[in-house]
């Protein structure tokens, strides 16, 4: 039995898939049982009684009773409040399912750890991981995943530890640049999951005096994936059926079951020109054929969303191409994504790297690299993927505008400040909000309150013993360190009084 005292791990948390690893002399290895070939469905299934996850949940989805107990693409739903299942007496929110999948997960890899790796989970036994996230997650987001991962208990009853949050794409670069020998290049990644698109520019330096990998620049959207094109595909069966069965109605069931027929078909028109199909539904059934040519021309408006995203990093970086485009994530796979990748950017070299598994497998490298040291930050050069505020007053406008202090694409750390005065005669009291943006607006750029989400609040409190003048003056920090702690300063800068707070994307511990 191995000796160890701690396990780093990656974890790739995924819309439709999750899957879990560790770096060992330089070498990935799985910790997902071997029969799950692209991981552990994101599933997860409770009717008050029991509980099921993965490919058994799965099979609750093909009957109408259970299928409501089903939770699925719970990573698309994390803006939703309230309880997403209420089973028996037991109730769950989107934070709740997370921590009850990746839980399932996590047990299953403390299982393979033992069996096949021989590692000892002994009772000081601890467990960290770098989990990844889509680019476009807001801090809310990003917090609701720590926190319902971070509130897994191990066998052995230690919490598991979340080291990192790290953009998907960028774990994908650290993967495909972690299999080759390190020089000067740049790739692009194209990571299309099952929920979520994301695309990285990241640049490889060869010069060991020099940080090892930079992230340039990077894009991403939170709601356009495999689900989307199953969508389309399931709007097109439903219009075949009605045809043929006028005056029927369709439940919710069914349009589960028009979801997971569009599945299969959207998998089987990878390798076929054409694929019949059948619906069978209340006794009513209704066939046809599906080509491939016409799953392409439904689905196409999507695809171009994913094309424009690649075109906009290119855009940012004056027209240059990069010297590869990296394909990743399971819907990569379809045969439309890499024939339009090579048409939209000819001339480019295009690769595909482990599209199930690159993701985690680069978190682990990374999970790795924090082993060795606190900080990785001689490894990677992160940015933010965000921009970020306070909201003033200002008199011209008679409205509170947010001010960008760190730019969206920001290196990291990063420092922004700015002057404000008080409003009006003792003024004992200042309250600064910070704010998150989408904006790509440079620093000083002024922007509407309700384009930012609020992340918090810090009130500077005076003296209220002396005199306030109208015009007081003070100064106010973010700070955005390279484990994205955000942190927030503001002094007085004639009584010398201030006040800090920080809120963490990603806790630093």
């Amino acid at each position: 039995m191995s000796e160890k005292k701690l396990l780093s791990i990656g974890i790739d948390f995924g819309t439709t898939f999750s899957f879990c690893c560790y770096l060992e002399k330089g070498t990935v290895r799985s910790l997902i049982p071997v029969t799950e070939i692209y991981g552990i469905p994101s599933l997860f299934y409770d009717d008050g009684k029991q509980k099921s996850y993965g490919r058994i949940a799965e099979k609750k989805l093909s009957n109408p009773r259970t299928a409501k107990n089903v939770i699925s693409s719970v990573k698309r739903r994390l803006e939703e409040s309230g309880y997403l299942l209420t089973a028996g007496d037991r109730c769950y929110t989107a934070k709740d399912i997370i921590r009850e999948i990746v839980g399932y997960m996590v047990q299953g890899a403390v299982k393979v750890a033992e069996e096949t790796y021989q590692i000892d989970f002994s009772k000081n036994f601890r467990v960290e991981a770098v989990v990844t996230v889509p680019v476009g997650f807001s801090e809310p987001q990003k917090k609701l995943i720590e926190e319902a991962i971070s509130s897994i208990i191990m066998p052995n009853g230690t919490h598991l530890l979340v080291r990192k949050l790290l953009p998907e794409p960028v774990a994908a670069a650290i993967e495909y640049f972690g299999l080759r020998n390190k020089q000067d290049e740049d790739i692009l990644v194209y990571d299309l999951g099952g929920g979520t698109f994301d695309a990285a520019w990241v640049h490889s330096n060869k010069d060991n005096k020099k940080i090892a990998y930079e992230v340039i620049d990077q894009e991403g959207d939170s709601h356009l994936g495999g689900d989307d094109w199953d969508a389309e595909i399931a709007k097109w069966l439903k219009e075949q059926y009605l045809a043929d069965n006028p005056g029927e109605t369709m439940s919710k069931h069914d349009e589960a079951y028009l979801c997971r027929s569009a599945r299969e078909l959207k998998e089987e028109l990878t390798e076929l020109e054409s694929t019949s199909w059948e619906l069978d539904l209340h006794g009513n059934v209704s066939e046809g054929e599906l080509t491939r040519k016409k799953f392409e021309q439904l689905t196409r408006p999507l695809l171009d969303r994913t094309l424009q995203k690649m075109e906009i990093i290119i855009q940012r970086q004056g027209g240059k191409k990069p010297n590869h485009i990296i394909l990743t994530g399971g819907s990569s796979l379809m045969l439309q994504v890499q024939a339009a990748i090579r048409q939209k950017f000819s001339g480019v070299d295009v690769r595909s790297i482990n599209p199930a598994h690159a993701i985690a497998n680069g978190a682990a490298r990374y999970a790795d690299w924090l082993q060795q040291t606190p900080v990785a930050q001689d490894k990677i050069q992160l940015i933010s993927s965000h921009a970020y505020g306070i909201g003033y007053h200002y008199d011209d406008t008679n409205q509170t505008e947010i001010r960008i202090l760190i730019p969206r694409g920001a290196k990291l750390p990063y420092s922004g400040t700015a002057k404000s005065y008080t409003r009006y005669k003792d003024q004992y009291s200042s309250s600064f909000t910070v704010f998150e943006l989408d904006s790509h607006e440079p620093v000083d750029t002024r922007v509407p309150e309700n384009t930012g989400r609020e992340i918090m609040t810090v009130t500077l409190q005076r003296a209220s013993d002396k005199s306030v003048p109208k015009g007081r003056e003070s100064i106010e920090t973010l700070t955005l360190s390279e484990s994205e702690l955000l942190s927030i300063k503001a002094v007085d800068k004639v009584a010398d009084i201030e006040v800090e707070d920080s809120v963490s994307i990603k806790r630093n511990h």
